[in-house]
């Protein structure tokens, strides 16, 4: 072991018949002109559980700022002075429209950065294409600090989506080909419950803020605040390894084997030559029978079904949002109000429920590889659809009995506040994590980052259309909310079961077999897989090839 650990990185490759240089793809000559990047030499020396807790930080603060922006509107959304300045304080249905839009364009501008970053991510590199992220989010953070009016506000929350479409998109896949492939969904996991986090700080802020300060001050300050956390991860971004993965594909082969080497918690020079091999493998694969644009992802049939894949990975974004998670984080303190509470308990209320939902995400990081993706997503399903429908039973109650029994409609709307609780720790536990580890695994390296960007094009165009209608609807149908959502969890039950295919503890070089079955469903797919391994006899990445 001792010998195998002292090895240097200098080894002469094996000879083959098939080079492996005739698949690289080499940097395009503008990247020099994009600072940052991965250097060896100025890489931080770290390696095994250093290095992987020093990934994980850069990571989860990269996230932590999903949160925060993603979750900044929710007390903004009902501060008296906002809705003044937007000129949406009037209490129609056409200022709810205009609320939800507001929040929405922060969607569009998600789209708009997960295509640009998943276009030039193979190219720029992961870091890269987080340090572009930044520069959009900076700039959105300020011009969303100093809006004037309805129109400046919707530009700045669509520039600020630009960025955070980029870090949200790159960083899940960074993370994934940085791990051992037994420790991606804890790693995501993790990074999920500091993106809570995050929305947890911008909500007590601005509460705090709303006590204390100025009601102008109350929502500009949170607003630029986040510009904190990008300036952070702009300046150190250049300190961290690439991913071997990237490295490889663009012939820089010893930084792979040195980055494989210092991100692994027991790196041997077997297991690291053999991880090189196998991504190697992927690449000579991948470079002839994967479908590499956008559009002949979604619609060119391929040896790797690439198509099928697409469609997996927008699903599992557009079933999220349809579980409900944003009718609880953006629009938290209306929700509570359908309880029965009024004055500060909505907003508190609000704000203790993102503490059981921090915790139910790190408590993920333990049972997505233990108890796998798909079993995570159908019991977050059933259990998320059963509280809905008791909170859709109690706030029905609430309402009738709040004028005849006060008393009574109270007791009705704490069991309200107990099942929207469990609500959120049961999506927390189970979809938060695993719906966006999914995506980053379900692709072949040469599609990983411009198929991660479609799935967070489908969680952007959910996520707006949810975000417009969510407050008419709360405004309209009152208790029926819980409802309508419980009822999309439950009917989002059949598809999980038929066509997901379980991802967890396999290396993402292996997932190819699963997906060389001609049959979409998950059932056949792994019966097909199993047959495959015993009749060659070979690791999955070999079977693949064989056909």
């Amino acid at each position: 072991m001792e010998e195998d650990k002292a090895y240097t990185h200098s080894e002469v490759e094996h000879s083959d018949p098939d080079p492996i240089e005739q698949y690289f793809h080499s940097e395009p000559a503008w990247a020099r002109w994009i600072p940052g990047g991965y250097s060896q030499s100025r890489c931080l020396k770290l390696s095994g559980k250093p290095m992987l807790l020093a990934i994980l930080s850069f990571a989860g603060t990269c996230i932590l700022f999903f949160g925060y922006d993603s979750a900044v509107m929710s007390q903004v959304n009902i501060n008296p002075d906002y809705l003044q300045r937007m000129n949406i304080n009037h209490g129609t249905n056409s200022d709810a429209a205009r609320v939800g839009g507001l929040v929405s364009f922060w969607f569009a501008g998600f789209f708009i950065g997960a295509i640009l970053s998943g276009s030039y991510a193979d190219s720029l590199g992961r870091l890269r294409a987080i340090q572009m992220g930044c520069i959009w989010g900076i700039l959105g953070g300020a011009l969303l600090a100093g809006a004037q009016n309805f129109t400046w506000m919707a530009i700045a929350r669509i520039i600020s989506g630009v960025g955070c479409g980029h870090l949200n998109t790159i960083t899940p896949i960074w993370t994934s080909e940085l791990a051992d492939y037994n420790l991606r969904g804890a790693f995501v996991a993790v990074q999920y419950a500091l993106a809570i986090f995050g929305a947890q700080i911008v909500y007590w802020m601005q509460y705090g803020c709303l006590k204390t300060r100025s009601l102008t001050f109350s929502w500009r300050f949170p607003l630029g605040f986040q510009m904190l956390f990008l300036l952070v991860i702009l300046l150190v971004a250049p300190f961290f390894p690439e991913t071997p993965r990237h490295l490889a594909q663009t012939g820089r082969l010893e930084d792979a084997r040195e980055v494989l080497t210092r991100c692994r918690l027991l790196a041997t020079r077997e297991s690291v030559n053999q991880e090189l091999e196998e991504i190697k493998t992927a690449i000579r694969l991948e470079a002839t029978q994967a479908s590499h644009g956008f559009i002949s992802m979604m619609w060119k049939k391929d040896v790797l079904h690439t198509r099928r894949r697409v469609a997996l990975a927008m699903g599992i974004q557009f079933m999220r949002e349809l579980t409900g998670p944003d009718v609880i984080a953006v629009f938290g303190p209306q929700v509570f109000a359908l309880s029965g509470y009024s004055g500060d308990w909505p907003s508190i209320l609000a704000g203790l429920n993102f503490i059981g939902y921090m915790c139910s995400a790190f408590i993920a990081s333990y049972t997505v590889e233990r108890f796998g993706r798909r079993k995570l997503l159908l019991t977050g399903l059933f259990t998320m659809g059963s509280l809905l429908l008791i909170c859709g039973g109690l706030a029905h109650k609430v309402y009738d009995l709040a004028e005849v029994d006060p008393v009574a409609s109270k007791r009705y709307g704490s069991g309200v506040v107990a099942c929207v609780f469990l609500y959120t720790m049961a999506f927390g536990g189970t979809w938060i994590v695993a719906a966006f580890v999914y995506p980053t695994e379900v692709f072949p390296l040469a599609t990983r980052a411009k198929g991660s960007a479609l799935s967070m094009v489908s969680f952007a165009v959910a996520g707006g259309v949810c975000n417009e209608i969510i407050p008419y609807i709360i405004s309209a149908a009152g208790f029926w909310v819980f409802i309508i959502f419980a009822l999309l969890n439950f009917v989002q039950i059949l598809p999980v079961w038929a066509f997901y295919i379980e991802t967890a503890n396999r290396h993402l070089e292996d997932l190819d077999i699963l997906f060389a079955s001609k049959s979409p469903f998950a059932i056949r797919a792994e019966r097909e897989y199993d047959e495959k391994k015993r009749a060659l006899g070979l690791r999955e990445s070999d079977a693949v090839l064989s056909g």
